[in-house]
C-alpha cells in the first residue's frame, strides 16, 4: 500500500468531518498566545477543509495552506484561502513565513523522511518566528485504523526523547504539552519550536 494514496483516499472520504480546528481551545489558546505579529505570513502544513486557516485569516493574517487531498482543498478553497494540493515534501517557495502550523500533519510523515521536513519546516520560518506542530506518541511507522471503522491510514510515531533529538538541530521547545486523543484513544505531543 502507498500511504500518500491510503491517506488521501481517506480524507476525501471524510472531508467534511475534519472540518474543525484541531485540539479545540488548547489549540486555540496556545496560537493566541504565540501568534503576536499582526497581518503575519503563516503556512499550514495539512489544512484540511481550512477551519483553523480560516479562523486565523479573519483575524487579519494572510494563510497559504498546503493539503494533498483533493476534496478536503475544495473546501478550504471554497472559504476563500489559498491551497496548494501537494504533499509538504513536494510543496517549495522562495517564501518565509511569520508562522509554520503542521496539526495532524506531520503524523503522516515517515520516520525516514521527517529529519529533512523538520529541517525544511526551519528554513521556511522567519528567524524569529515559532512554529506550532503536533505528533503521535509511539515508536513506529504504520497502517493503523484508529477509529475502528474500516479505514487504515499511515502513521508515523516518536517517544518524547526521539522527538527532542529530532528537533534539536533546528530548534529550541517553547512549550510541549501531552494531550490525550478524543476521537482516536492515543496520545498526541502538541508543541511550540523556534528556530535555532
Amino acid at each position: 500500500m502507498n500511504p500518500d494514496s491510503v491517506n488521501n483516499e481517506f480524507y476525501n472520504s471524510h472531508a467534511a468531518a475534519f472540518d474543525k480546528i484541531p485540539f479545540g481551545d488548547v489549540l486555540t489558546t496556545l496560537i493566541s498566545k504565540y501568534v503576536t505579529k499582526p497581518r503575519s505570513q503563516i503556512l499550514e502544513i495539512g489544512s484540511g477543509p481550512g477551519a483553523l486557516a480560516l479562523w486565523m485569516t479573519q483575524q487579519g493574517h494572510a494563510v497559504t495552506c498546503i493539503e494533498p487531498a483533493e476534496k478536503p482543498a475544495k473546501l478550504a478553497r471554497k472559504k476563500g484561502l489559498t491551497v496548494y494540493t501537494v504533499k509538504f515534501q513536494d510543496y517549495r517557495t522562495d517564501q518565509q513565513f511569520d508562522y509554520i502550523f503542521a496539526i495532524s500533519s506531520l503524523i503522516h510523515i515517515s520516520r525516514l523522511e521527517m529529519p529533512a521536513q523538520i529541517k525544511k519546516i526551519s528554513e521556511l520560518l522567519e528567524e524569529n518566528g515559532h512554529a506550532i506542530v503536533s505528533f503521535m506518541e509511539g515508536a513506529t511507522d504504520s497502517f493503523e485504523d484508529p477509529t475502528h471503522t474500516g479505514n487504515m491510514r499511515f502513521f508515523s510515531k516518536f517517544s518524547e526523547v526521539e522527538l527532542k533529538e529530532l528537533l534539536s538541530p533546528y530548534f529550541s521547545i517553547v512549550e510541549f504539552r501531552k494531550i490525550e486523543g478524543k476521537r482516536i484513544h492515543q496520545s498526541f505531543f502538541l508543541l511550540v519550536l523556534k528556530p535555532k
